[in-house]
């Protein structure tokens, strides 16, 4: 393990070039020396200590037992670990809380990492403290958490219902449910907080399809405003934007917008030769970005990587030299990061698609035989990507502006399946 005075100078410098946690992580812009000044302008939280600048940790899921650990990123130090009933998927939410979704056990475990950034603009305040798991939402086989809002959305399939908190009260460490927004029936689905209200899926008309057919509007008190004319059979992918929403559609890319309080649906065609086995099916992006990336479908079809700009309906086909595993955006949207199936990672120009930058970090190539085999994740920190290995249960920290460097190897000692950073 690194020295721990350089391990956290690497941190320092990574936060300095960071957004704090009023916003998604970014790259370029920040206070003048990402900073806090402790005690001038804002009180802490109750239990909290603020700290000289940001403390950034990453939170990371096993994919065999269902632990979830929150590591200090300065020392990889394990902080606190959370034993979950069944293997969770984790969705990190206000650069701060993480969502582990236990689809067996029928419950959102609503957990505080413990470490976040407040943006002043000239100036930011950090703070930290112990991590907790702040409560449960319980349902019918939940699925997707979704950000946007300034709420987030759990929605549980067999219930067809989505239980949406605030931020306001995650601050107060309360997991009240503020609405409940109902689908009309079960199904695999999803409600994506927007503009005061939420775009919800709703399901297939005839009934025969336990995926949605297509979307409508809810008021935040629930109502039902405005019913899409545009089909998008089998949704599977969404992405919630300031203005946008879309989703991934067996026949293209729904595509919802938002102007002067009034909703218009388009369908996007997918670019030549991306057909359904190689059609995305999620997406990665970042809060006031446009740019939304995605793998060209799954592992044992996938054909690179997929970059959808909502200012232009524009596609940019990235080929990759192996399959694409998982991708992510960079926090300024330039950049898009995949890890292949040959255990490197790859950096491309999300305009050009051209590759500028690559490193290796898994100890093996991917065995896409091993059908039981946990994929790589890969998240971005800052100016950081962190690229899981379960394999070898380790994670790959790396700087990707200095050439996709490997900063240091992490030996988490689980077969990490997802990644979050938080406290940026």
């Amino acid at each position: 393990m690194p020295n721990t005075t350089l391990a956290r100078a690497a941190i320092a410098a990574v936060a300095a070039l960071a957004l704090g946690a009023c916003a998604s992580p970014q790259e370029e812009a920040a206070s003048p020396d990402g900073r806090s000044q402790p005690g001038s302008d804002l009180a802490a939280e109750a239990g909290s200590t603020e700290v000289d600048g940001p403390e950034p940790r990453l939170v990371v899921s096993d994919a065999d037992s269902g632990r979830v650990d929150v590591l200090d990123l300065a020392t990889a130090e394990r902080l606190h670990s959370f034993e979950f009933d069944n293997p969770a998927r984790v969705t990190t939410v206000k650069d701060r809380y993480a969502f582990a979704v236990d689809g067996a056990g029928g419950a959102v475990h609503v957990v505080d990492a413990g470490s976040w950034t407040i943006d002043h603009g000239d100036h930011t305040h950090s703070y930290t403290k112990p991590p907790v798991e702040l409560g449960a939402l319980e349902g019918g086989k939940p699925a997707h958490v979704i950000e946007g809002d300034d709420k987030v959305a759990t929605f549980f399939d067999g219930d067809g219902l989505a239980r949406v908190i605030d931020f306001a009260a995650l601050r107060k460490d309360s997991i009240d449910v503020g609405a409940v927004v109902d689908a009309d029936a079960p199904h695999h689905g999803v409600a994506l907080p927007i503009a005061d209200g939420f775009v919800v899926s709703h399901s297939a008309a005839d009934g025969s399809d336990s995926r949605p057919g297509t979307f409508e509007v809810h008021t935040a008190h629930g109502e039902v405003e405005q019913r899409f004319d545009t089909a998008c059979p089998n949704m599977h992918g969404t992405a919630v934007s300031d203005t946008n929403v879309l989703a991934a559609c067996d026949d293209g890319l729904f595509l919802a917008t938002t102007a002067a309080g009034a909703w218009t649906s388009e369908k996007v065609p997918y670019p030549a030769g991306i057909g359904a086995a190689t059609r995305p099916t999620s997406f990665r992006g970042h809060d006031g970005l446009p740019i939304h990336v995605a793998a060209a479908g799954p592992a044992a079809t996938n054909d690179g990587v997929l970059v959808f700009d909502a200012r232009t309906r524009g596609w940019t086909h990235v080929r990759t030299p192996d399959r694409a595993l998982s991708v992510a955006l960079a926090g300024d949207g330039r950049s898009v990061f995949a890890v292949l199936a040959d255990g490197t990672f790859r950096v491309y120009d999300t305009a050009t698609g051209a590759e500028t930058a690559s490193s290796h970090v898994l100890a093996a190539p991917y065995d896409g035989s091993d059908e039981s085999a946990t994929l790589p994740a890969v998240v971005v920190g800052g100016t950081r990507a962190y690229v899981s290995d379960p394999a070898s249960k380790t994670v790959t920290e790396i700087d990707f502006r200095d050439d996709a460097r490997v900063a240091r190897t992490l030996d988490v000692g689980v077969a990490a399946s997802t990644l979050g950073v938080v406290g940026l």
